[in-house]
């Protein structure tokens, strides 16, 4: 079989480093057939996300689900938004607080998007929870109140909320716990009340298809638009409706659009135990060919943000442990490691740039992205066969690059990256979804952001991964911050195996490349929070000898 490569191709120079180890430049690339376009940009990027229990489902988070939803180490999926309830009882509200604290703790920039299903039922025309119902205009200002309760309560408990939509789905009134709105009330809600809801940013409307009807009379309206930071809706039928797609009228007022509900598992027909299985063909299609691709068009459409239904469910990024669907309890699943080639790379404040694609390139589905000295690519693989050869370029010089993929048999793997003069080649599977990180700047005489903290004895913990081949081997490394402080600014002493020399390497700079090597961290990794982690890795050569480096220091002081 015929390699298949992609070549990041950086404005020439006659030498570069592969992740810190300088070496001479290979054969010059040929035309590219995707080229990034870093001075034409579109959205911010505000985040990826899921819900917590909105219905109690399996009782909260824990601790360790919430760090594995949000965390960025490995096996972390990385998510920047948590979306949780305001329920109408004040008495209820303190049921999630624990994980939304883990989230802010833990995470890295996560943000809180509360929703409610329903006013209380003595606001409402039904006096009722369910079944829909309007909010009596009497009592918006005793339900701007309500949110403003909310928003108060979860401060002091520690977290803030970062944004409050006035309602979830207005168009639908199942029932369960609902309410019924129409475009010009949310507007008058907005208008007249919403500067009372203080210590958050307002979204509307979440209507189940993002029915542009329900959010273009507040867009409209200067004093109610003033009041809201954001417009938001559902992904159920909006494909269908043609509500994928940019929204203009936001645009024009500069109101990032989210995607703060979507929950689709088909693939199972009537139930059954396929969904802890990491290999099911059927899961994976459903999640490469339906939930990601969504994610890809809700990027492509100008959206900043896409949040999942249930984080933790046996149809979605960590299993709930129910017997009959077969996943494990809280152990990610499939479809969390494919959303984490998303959430976990392209971070919020990152913003999507252009890119163009030659013939060659016609059936890969990609966006770009660039913040914080970085360049992320997500490539989604969706044909049946590789892409061979195919070359891609970014306007600027390339110190390391991280490749990771999800396919059927993948789950957010380290693959062999090779850098040098300004190109990072790697292989793409078939039918996957992967991602290239690539840090820019030479990489070669680099130095930490900030000056290393001593790392205390005991403080320290690194685990590693090997898959080794014939001559080759690739390593990740994770490295856990034990100790009560943060390490800001890290170098990392380990030894090779007799034999071995590193080719490549991702998330440091790596001196020299055999015998005692030294990783360094690059700018946006420095920092390693208390109880926090940080993966880097490196591919390398060797003859006959694969085992796992030995010896491990942080800052000079020994490891676990």
């Amino acid at each position: 079989m015929r390699r298949f490569q992609i070549l990041l191709v950086a404005a020439g120079t006659a030498l570069a480093t592969v992740a810190g180890v300088l070496t001479a430049p290979p054969v010059l690339a040929q035309t590219p057939d995707i080229t990034v376009n870093t001075s034409s940009s579109f959205q911010t990027i505000d985040g990826f996300g899921a819900a917590t229990p909105i219905f109690n489902v399996g009782g909260q988070w824990t601790t360790s689900e919430t760090q594995t939803l949000v965390g960025m180490g490995s096996g972390e999926l990385g998510l920047s938004i948590v979306r949780t309830v305001i329920s109408p009882e004040s008495g209820e509200w303190s049921g999630p607080v624990s994980s939304l604290q883990t989230a802010k703790s833990y995470g890295s920039d996560v943000k809180i998007l509360a929703s409610p299903w329903t006013a209380p039922a003595n606001f409402k025309t039904n006096n009722s929870r369910v079944n829909g119902g309007k909010l009596r205009t009497d009592f918006y200002d005793d339900y701007a109140a309500h949110l403003n309760d909310y928003v108060q309560f979860m401060a002091s408990q520690g977290v803030t909320i970062d944004v409050t939509s006035v309602q979830n789905e207005p168009d639908w009134h199942p029932d369960y716990d609902s309410m019924d709105w129409s475009g010009t009330e949310l507007r008058n809600f907005v208008r007249d009340h919403g500067a009372n809801v203080n210590g958050t940013e307002l979204l509307i409307a979440e209507s189940l298809r993002f029915n542009r009807q329900y959010t273009d009379p507040t867009l409209q309206d200067a004093t109610a638009r003033n009041n809201i930071g954001y417009v938001g809706g559902h992904l159920y039928d909006t494909e269908n409706s043609g509500n994928l797609s940019p929204y203009p009228l936001a645009n024009q007022h500069g109101k990032n659009q989210w995607m703060t509900e979507w929950n689709l598992h088909a693939a199972d027909g009537s139930g059954s135990n396929i969904w802890g299985d990491p290999s099911n063909a059927a899961v994976w299609n459903e999640s490469l060919d339906d939930i990601m691709r969504t994610v890809h068009l809700s990027m492509e459409s100008g959206w900043s943000a896409y949040i999942w239904w249930y984080g933790r469910r046996f149809y979605s990024f960590i299993g709930d442990g129910e017997s009959q669907f077969g996943t494990t309890l809280g152990e990610p699943l499939k479809r969390g490691y494919a959303f984490s080639q998303y959430s976990k790379y392209v971070r919020p404040g990152d913003e999507r740039v252009a890119l163009s694609k030659s013939s060659r390139a016609s059936s890969l589905e990609v966006t770009a992205y660039q913040g914080s000295g970085k360049v992320v690519l997500v490539i989604l693989n969706r044909s049946n066969s590789a892409v061979n050869d195919a070359v891609v370029q970014v306007p600027q010089s390339i110190s390391a690059a991280e490749y990771t993929v999800t396919s059927q048999n993948l789950s957010a793997a380290p693959r062999p990256a090779s850098v040098g003069s300004g190109q990072v080649t790697v292989d793409i599977p078939a039918r996957s979804i992967s991602t290239i990180t690539v840090s820019a700047g030479t990489g070669q005489t680099s130095s930490p952001t900030s000056s290393p903290t001593s790392s205390p004895t005991g403080t320290c913990q690194v685990t590693n991964s090997v898959s080794s081949w014939n001559t080759g081997l690739v390593d990740q490394i994770t490295v856990t911050n034990t100790g009560t402080s943060a390490i800001n600014g890290w170098s990392l002493g380990f030894t090779l195996g007799a034999g071995q020399t590193i080719t490549s390497g991702w998330n440091a700079t790596y001196s020299p490349t055999s015998g005692q090597v030294t990783a360094t961290n690059l700018g946006y990794n420095a920092s390693i929070p208390p109880g926090g982690s940080t993966t880097i890795g490196f591919q390398a050569s060797h003859s006959g000898n694969s085992a796992a480096p030995s010896g491990f220091t942080l800052n000079g002081t020994a490891c676990s």
